[in-house]
C-alpha cells in the first residue's frame, strides 16, 4: 500500500469514527455512548479509535470542530456585512435555522455540547475574546450593534440566550413534528429575537 493509499484510509477511518461518534451522541447523549459503542458503529476496533484521539473528551471537541467549522463558514458565506446590523442578525438567524433543521444529527450534537461543561467552556472562551477582537461574525455582529447603539447594552453572554434560545426550541419542534416550520415561521421568530434585543 502506497503512503497517499495509507493517509487516504487512515482519513477514512478517523472520518468513521466521528460519523459513527455524532450518530450516537445526537441519538444517546455523550454519557450513553461508550467507545466500544462507537467502534462497533463505526466497524473499527476500540484501540483505533485510541490511535486518533486520545480519549472521549478528545472525540468529543474533534466532533465539536468538524460540526462548527461547515456552520461557520456558511455563515460567514451566507451574510453581506454591508447590511445594517438588523437585517445581519435577521439573515443570521434565518439562515441558522434553516441549517440546523436540515441538519438534525449535527443539531442534537450541537445542542448537547453547548448545554454540557464542554460547551460551557467553549462559550464562555468565545465571549471573553469579544473583549480583544472578535473571531466569530455572530459577536463581531453584537459588538458592532452595542458601539452604534442599535441593539441594548446587555452583558454578551446573555445575546446568544435570546437568540439561540428561541431558535432552538423552534428547530427542536421541528425535528420532533410538533410544528411545521416554514420560510414565514423562521422569520417571524427572526424578528421576535431581534425585538428582544434592539435599543
Amino acid at each position: 500500500m502506497s503512503s497517499n493509499d495509507s493517509l487516504t484510509k487512515s482519513k477514512d477511518i478517523r472520518a468513521a469514527i466521528l460519523d459513527a461518534a455524532l450518530d450516537l451522541f445526537a441519538e444517546n447523549g455523550f454519557h450513553s455512548s461508550p467507545m466500544s459503542r462507537i467502534a462497533t458503529h463505526a466497524g473499527v476496533g476500540v484501540g483505533s479509535i485510541y490511535r486518533y484521539f486520545k480519549d472521549k473528551d478528545d472525540l468529543i471537541h474533534a466532533l465539536y470542530e468538524g460540526v462548527d467549522a461547515p456552520l461557520q463558514e456558511f455563515m460567514e458565506a451566507n451574510i453581506d456585512t454591508s447590511l445594517s446590523t438588523k437585517m445581519q442578525f435577521i439573515h443570521f438567524v434565518t439562515k441558522s435555522i434553516g441549517y440546523l433543521c436540515s441538519r438534525p444529527r449535527e443539531f442534537r450534537f450541537l445542542e448537547q455540547y453547548y448545554n454540557s461543561p464542554y460547551g460551557i467552556d467553549k462559550v464562555r472562551e468565545r465571549i471573553m475574546e469579544a473583549d480583544g477582537e472578535p473571531t466569530t461574525l455572530f459577536t463581531r455582529l453584537f459588538v458592532k450593534g452595542q458601539k452604534e447603539g442599535s441593539i441594548r447594552m446587555l452583558p454578551l453572554p446573555v445575546y446568544p440566550a435570546v437568540t439561540f434560545g428561541p431558535g432552538s426550541l423552534l428547530i427542536r419542534y421541528a425535528l420532533s413534528g410538533r410544528i411545521i416550520v416554514d420560510d414565514t415561521l423562521i422569520a417571524a421568530t427572526a424578528e421576535a429575537c431581534w425585538n428582544a434585543i434592539k435599543a
